[in-house]
């Protein structure tokens, strides 16, 4: 290539690169792993910090919340339990991919606080 042409690719590169714009990313907060009540307490979509009581009928039940983000925005929820005899996991994924993630088993003092920053791509 001639001086001429890379210079026009590397201009169409910067441009490329300069017009592209952020897409939403999914978020999945996750809980699990309690077979007893727990309180969680999580940013929502309008990034306000919501509470929730979950009672759990077994071990493998679910609770979720899904809603859309921006690069840069936070994501941020905690839980905790009363039963020495439970846990809890939660997770925090981002377009399906597990972001950060924490658990504990018998803790029912400290609470289990997962928290970022959507990542720039």
């Amino acid at each position: 290539m001639n001086r001429k042409t890379t210079f026009l690719v590397v201009i169409l590169m910067v441009l490329s690169a300069a017009c592209s714009k952020p897409y939403p990313k999914k978020i999945t907060y996750l809980a699990t792993a309690s077979v007893s009540a727990y309180n969680l307490q999580y940013l929502n979509k309008q990034n306000e910090l919501a509470k929730t009581e979950v009672v759990p009928q077994s071990v493998q039940d679910v609770w979720t919340y899904e809603f859309t983000a921006e690069e840069g925005d936070i994501v941020y929820i905690n839980g905790k339990y009363g039963d020495i005899n439970s846990g809890l996991k939660i997770q925090v994924l981002i377009d399906g991919k597990v972001y950060k993630q924490e658990s504990t088993v018998g803790d029912t003092i400290n609470y289990i606080v997962v928290s970022g920053v959507v990542p720039y791509e």
